[in-house]
């Protein structure tokens, strides 16, 4: 659902009145959530991530020396096919989950999915509408339009200019953006130098590929202006020159536990076309079939599929940041999913003073973890609607945008410095917030100060790996295979590795080719060895134990 003032968090209300168009509803179709046990026998492996990863994912990934694991593996295509010869509608896939969703109409059809030997679990996940009837609500937004810089306060409150002086605006680093559409974004003039830049790398729709999300919701398309949105003299996103997946992953007109599905679907694409950083101004709690909601003991960032999606992005390298909800004086009143999940930024919202805005959700996680992280403006936010003019608007979903674009700023300043990590960057940031002593409930760690992390950035020294190491070894004990990342900068072809006992013999050697590369130490005796690890004119020597 869409991040809104909204207390059923699916009518998406902005500054004015709402309109309601009504249609007849039939529900004729059902989502499944089916879990698969295992990947066994699967033809993929991870000493090929090129066959199911991008070049610009496995780059993320190799410049945060993160090894491919069997989670990057795409489920067993044979238990798809299986499933597909039952006549059952494979609706959509998630490596990461392990599972697949489903569609079709007879659903007593799932008792033969549930009889096959490789399915752990089969839920019930929601309803699909042939056609729409709910009551939609279109948003009649102020149109007078602001001052030069409306966008001045949002930016400056965080410091967030200092990036843009120091030439980090956000060039080179790819957002993926999870929500519900992306209304005109292919005709709106605020997005003339997005699309003339080619910047606007694609747009998809995972609920349906037939969808065209330019004639969806306008949420996405107005998240998507304060990152990106430019009218000279009049606006500025806070990540003007970033590059930009759009992706739909809500459907508007009901709200199902299939939709934390969609989500999941959602970061994955984002992660396997090398997405930097997510945002996604999208939260779940309750729904339409109150037998799904969720529960605030749900909010531990383990239960919701989202939200431990959300999680494995981060280690798989993508900054996500998610909007804290708006139900801070509903009876809810807490954060919902994903935002609950550990080790992303969780954005709640305050005013242009920098006090909290009532609406925002609050914290802590139901594990007690400080929730949300960060906050920015999401009271009387500017914005440039689909129609091009600039308004003004209240939510987290829109706190949210303003750290994301920061964000994506900050991990170009980054990347010019070190090699960075997620778990760094993401510290660093809250380190550099108002309230970092002292967290509360309401703004977590409080209004982060991107200024003064340009000034710390480059002393700092948790920064995650020198320029010259040239590689990093994991090792995987259930397998037993040496995974050896290559770093980026460690050009030509002429890097080796040699494998040394403790007594110095000299029992494997190879060229290394390939960002990732694996080594099989079944046939080799537990014990001690020593690695050398060479390119060009430089070497690195590393001792592993292996068990």
């Amino acid at each position: 659902m869409k991040e809104s003032i909204d207390s059923s968090l699916r009518n998406f209300i902005l500054t004015g009145v709402l309109f309601f168009v009504t249609q007849m509803v039939f529900s004729d179709a059902y989502y499944f959530y089916v879990q698969f046990s295992d990947k066994h026998n699967t033809p993929f492996s991870i000493n090929h991530p090129e066959e199911f990863l991008s070049e610009r994912a496995i780059a993320r990934r190799a410049g945060q020396w993160i090894a491919c694991d069997s989670s990057d593996l795409p489920v067993n295509p044979s238990y798809v096919t299986q499933i597909a010869n039952l006549g059952i509608n494979i609706h959509s896939r998630s490596k990461w989950m392990n599972g697949v969703t489903v569609l079709l109409t007879d659903s007593s059809r799932m008792s033969l999915v549930r009889a096959l030997p490789f399915v752990s679990q089969v839920q019930y996940t929601g309803k699909k509408l042939t056609q729409q009837s709910i009551p939609i609500a279109k948003s009649k937004f102020i149109t007078d339009s602001l001052n030069y810089g409306a966008a001045t306060e949002q930016v400056n409150l965080l410091k967030g200019e200092a990036l843009h002086e120091q030439g980090c605006t956000g060039s080179g680093i790819l957002i993926g953006v999870l929500d519900a559409g992306f209304k005109n974004v292919n005709i709106n003039h605020a997005f003339d130098s997005l699309r003339m830049q080619n910047r606007l790398l694609g747009a998809v729709s995972v609920i349906d590929p037939s969808i065209n999300v330019y004639n969806e919701d306008d949420h996405g398309a107005n998240v998507l202006s304060i990152m990106t949105g430019n009218l000279p003299g009049q606006y500025l996103g806070v990540a003007p020159h970033a590059s930009y997946w759009l992706i739909q992953t809500e459907f508007v007109a009901t709200e199902y536990l299939v939709e934390t599905d969609f989500w999941v679907r959602g970061i994955e694409f984002a992660d396997s076309v090398g997405a930097d950083i997510i945002n996604s101004s999208l939260g779940y709690s309750e729904f339409d079939d109150s037998s799904m909601n969720f529960t605030y003991a749900d909010m531990n960032g383990t239960v919701s599929r989202a939200s431990r999606a959300a999680r494995m992005a981060s280690q798989k390298g993508i900054v996500v940041c998610v909007s804290a909800g708006n139900e801070g004086t509903k009876p809810w009143k807490y954060i919902s999913s994903p935002a609950d999940a550990d080790d992303i930024l969780t954005v709640g919202a305050v005013t242009a003073t920098g006090t909290p805005s009532t609406f925002s959700s609050l914290g802590p996680s139901s594990d007690n973890r400080v929730k949300p992280e960060v906050c920015a403006t999401g009271t009387a936010t500017a914005l440039v609607n689909p129609a091009g003019n600039i308004v003004y608007g209240n939510g987290t979903s829109f706190s949210s945008p303003i750290i994301t674009g920061l964000t994506a700023c900050y991990i170009q300043l980054f990347k010019k410095i070190s090699n960075y990590s997620v778990n760094n960057l993401r510290q660093n940031i809250i380190e550099s917030a108002s309230l970092f002593e002292h967290p509360d409930n309401q703004m977590g760690y409080g209004l982060p100060d991107f200024q003064s992390l340009i000034l710390n950035t480059a002393t700092k020294s948790t920064l995650a790996y020198k320029e010259n190491n040239l590689f990093k070894i994991h090792y995987n004990l259930p397998t037993r295979q040496l995974c050896i990342i290559r770093n980026p900068q460690a050009t030509g072809n002429d890097c080796h590795l040699e494998i040394f006992s403790i007594s110095g013999k000299l029992i494997h050697t190879e060229l290394l080719t390939r960002t990732f590369n694996y080594v099989d130490f079944a046939p080799i005796a537990s014990g001690i060895y020593i690695t050398r690890l060479s390119c060009k004119t430089s070497s690195q020597q590393t001792k592993i134990i292996i068990p």
